[in-house]
């Protein structure tokens, strides 16, 4: 004979399991991670995420390698030696996805005289890129300003540039 189950005992039992299961995404959602208000990874994804091999026309040292972060912050690097009169550091910076593959960004690189090993400048690099692919292309501007602002050049800046991939 098989016992008979009330409708209330079924549905009590279902809500404990829905409330367990929601108790348990809560737990694990809380302990993804260290980083505040972190984005699930597809909500950021942008095509120019990622490393990228560029040819900077305009520059002192053209070879650079630039770094494109989900969370929108930038990385960019070129041999020191590249440029004989300062040392420069990496360049950082920031960048907006502007749709349609459009990308605009900022990024600052701080630069010492190679004798003295003074501070003597900043230069700072806007830019709009387009990605298509695993290559984008794109404008700057970079501006070199004194330590106490003044401006001390502004030129443009072309970037062509191929996605790095393991072969």
């Amino acid at each position: 004979m098989i016992p008979k189950i009330s409708l209330s005992r079924v549905a009590l039992g279902f809500g404990m399991v829905v409330v367990a299961y929601v108790s348990g995404l809560a737990n694990f959602s809380s302990s993804r991670g260290g980083v505040a208000n972190a984005a699930p990874a597809f909500e950021d994804f942008s095509p120019v995420v990622g490393v990228w091999e560029v040819n900077v026309g305009g520059a002192p040292f053209g070879p650079h390698l630039f770094t494109f972060h989900s969370d929108h912050t930038f990385l960019s690097s070129n041999p020191d030696a590249g440029d004989p009169s300062t040392s420069d550091s990496d360049g950082e910076g920031i960048w907006q996805d502007l749709g349609r593959n459009k990308v605009k960004g900022k990024f600052k690189e701080y630069d010492a005289d190679r004798t003295s090993h003074q501070f003597v400048g900043i230069l700072t690099v806007t830019y709009t890129i387009t990605v298509i692919g695993d290559t984008f292309t794109g404008n700057a501007t970079a501006t070199e300003t004194a330590p106490d602002g003044t401006v001390l050049g502004s030129g443009p800046a072309t970037f062509t540039a191929t996605r790095m991939k393991l072969e």
